[in-house]
């Protein structure tokens, strides 16, 4: 009977034969023993055959046989991988402690004709202790062999990563790279309306920690301008109130500080920049990527939610800017094409002299889609990671699939605090309700998508 159930439960791969003599290769993979000793772990042992391409054990399948490899050579692992483990004669594979059986890891191959000795657990545990010792202490130090192994494996693909993640970093922000400095690009700069004294006067005091409620309701009622810029704008029926709106304070009263800054924000940038069916669309997507990513910062409690309101708003300028190059020179259009509007987009705030945090977050917006955010400046970082995830939130929204293929979207979770969630269910389940909650304070197009 004990014969007929290690019949059955042996690879299907694996063939066995008598017991053969003992080979050279099988006396020095017992170093220590006397011929005798081996000659009893021989006997005992289940010898195999297995030809090219054979499975010697799968993954995830129970581990409870000690392996010794006689002769040919046994690979862990993808057989065409360059940093799959092998193993040749005098070998041990044992993936389970001698006591209890274990689970393979990955699948166990032979690459070549072999013959591999199998000692079961069970016929382990009939030997006298101190051949058990023996068998222990040699399998612990092959084990600590594999480890060093697999710890050098680790670094050389620590190495690999990284020289990747530098070649990726350099191809995509090499194209164009410097271009904002030039004196063609400040003349175009300076051809762009800037914002309002007004608006950005508001922008910074948005920004300034210090600022209460009460200062923002002052700055916008004192200014002709901001009232009616944001009057005009919150009773048009982009956002489709249901009734007139005829004061700041009933506007502020209604949709909140923060949402009358982002109203006064992207007015005063649609009023700044060219009327084309290009800006018509990138001011839609502002508006809504602007309230994705104020809502977004507050459920994940990070950075500032004005800040990234405020990237949001400000976020696609540069394919604007880089649309106009392409209008005034089309037979540049190839070089301008290489531009990074990123890069455009930050140089013509700062033109305008808006925050550096404003700026600088704004020219490393697209890293995530290729850099992790140790790449990134420490200053930066959430604000970044908050607009990247906003985006990429934004685009499921819509229900398309975002436009990178997310290479570090797991490392940008958890900096945000939510390792082990996805995309997915960070929108659907805590982002989406919270917008739903507010769904009178949000630009029709985005109120639309949610009121589904």
């Amino acid at each position: 009977m004990r014969n007929l159930w290690k019949h059955l439960t042996a690879p299907r791969s694996e063939t066995r034969s008598g017991p053969p003599a003992l080979h050279a290769e099988q006396t020095t993979a017992f170093p220590d023993l006397s011929e005798a000793e081996v000659v009893r772990l021989h006997n005992r042992a289940l010898p195999l055959r297995l030809a090219p391409g054979d499975v010697l054990f799968r993954a995830d399948s129970r581990a409870e046989r000690l392996y010794v490899i006689s002769t040919g050579e046994i690979v862990i692992g993808d057989t065409a991988a360059s940093d799959a483990e092998r193993f040749g004669p005098g070998d041990w594979i044992c993936e389970f402690d001698l006591t209890q059986p274990g689970i393979h890891a990955a699948t166990a191959t032979a690459l070549t004709h072999s013959q591999v000795l199998a000692l079961e657990r069970s016929a382990i545990a009939d030997l006298e202790p101190a051949l058990q010792d023996y068998l222990r202490h040699r399998a612990h130090q092959f084990g600590l062999q594999r480890l060093y192994r697999a710890q050098r494996r680790q670094a050389a693909l620590a190495r690999h990563s990284r020289a990747l993640t530098d070649a990726l970093i350099a191809a995509r922000t090499a194209g164009g790279a410097g271009f904002a400095e030039t004196e063609t690009a400040r003349q175009l700069f300076a051809k762009v309306p800037a914002l309002p004294i007004s608006t950005t006067a508001l922008l910074n005091k948005m920004l300034d920690e210090r600022t209460t409620k009460g200062e923002i309701v002052e700055l916008v009622t004192m200014d002709p301008a901001l009232t009616s810029t944001l009057l005009k704008s919150i009773n048009s029926p982009y956002y489709g109130l249901q009734h007139q709106v005829t004061s700041v304070s009933h506007a502020i009263a209604l949709l909140g500080h923060n949402a009358v800054y982002q109203v006064i924000m992207t007015e005063s940038m649609r009023r700044s920049l060219p009327n084309t069916e290009l800006f018509t669309d990138i001011h839609q997507r502002a508006v809504e990527l602007s309230r994705l990513a104020f809502t977004l910062a507050q459920t994940l409690a990070v950075g500032r939610p004005a800040e990234v309101a405020t990237l949001g708003i400000l976020a696609d300028i540069g394919l604007v800017i880089n649309a106009l190059l392409k209008s005034a020179n089309p037979r540049l259009k190839p070089l301008f094409d290489l531009l990074d509007p990123a890069e455009m987009g930050a140089a013509l705030l700062r033109s305008w002299h808006l925050p550096a945090m404003v700026c600088d977050s704004l020219h490393h917006q697209h890293h995530p889609e290729f850099a992790p955010p140790a790449r990134l400046p420490e200053t930066v970082r959430d604000n970044v990671a908050v607009l990247y995830l906003a985006r990429r939130l934004l685009a499921r929204l819509h229900g398309h699939t975002p436009g990178d293929p997310g290479l570090f979207l797991d490392a940008y979770l958890a900096l945000l605090g939510r390792a082990g969630t996805s995309e997915v269910e960070l929108l659907y389940e805590q982002l989406v309700p919270r917008l739903r909650a507010q769904l009178r304070q949000l630009p029709r197009s985005l109120a639309e998508r949610l009121d589904g």
